[in-house]
């Protein structure tokens, strides 16, 4: 009995633990697209960097639901990452496209989707091989 309550207590902390870590890559996302629309009213940069700015936001908001949910998993970080960046970018563009109004896959929508995809196996990736802090810094191995 004990075994099934446990089961059941890790797979929705695993859950809630991947809700998380797309919560923070959206979070990263907004405040990202803040900064630079603050930039881009009060400064003279140009508007033909938005999507430069728009793609590498993409793919760091995506690396880290990628790492984020291979951490929360401890294993299969190609998979877990690339999981992550296919969801990122899915809900990326169902976001943009009901405030557009416009659902048309064009060749962006594609660019987008294979950053998102590349950057969370990159983020697995490193989440699964993290190394943990030790609470010691001076602490030797002996």
């Amino acid at each position: 009995m004990g075994g099934k309550k446990e089961e059941i207590k890790q797979n929705t902390s695993k859950w809630l633990c991947i809700l998380k870590g797309m919560a923070v890559a959206y979070a990263l996302t907004c405040i990202i697209f803040i900064a630079f629309g603050i930039l881009l009213t009060y400064t003279n940069m140009q508007e033909s960097t938005i999507p430069m700015v728009a793609l590498a936001t993409t793919a760091l908001s995506a690396a880290v639901a990628g790492f984020d949910w291979a951490k929360c998993m401890q294993k299969r970080g190609l998979v877990w990452g690339a999981a992550a960046g296919l969801v990122y970018a899915v809900l990326l563009y169902l976001i943009t496209s009901f405030g557009s109004g416009d659902f048309s896959f064009e060749i962006s929508c594609m660019r987008m989707l294979v950053v998102s995809v590349v950057a969370g196996i990159a983020g697995g990736i490193l989440g699964v091989n993290r190394k943990e802090k030790k609470n010691n810094l001076f602490a030797r191995n002996v």
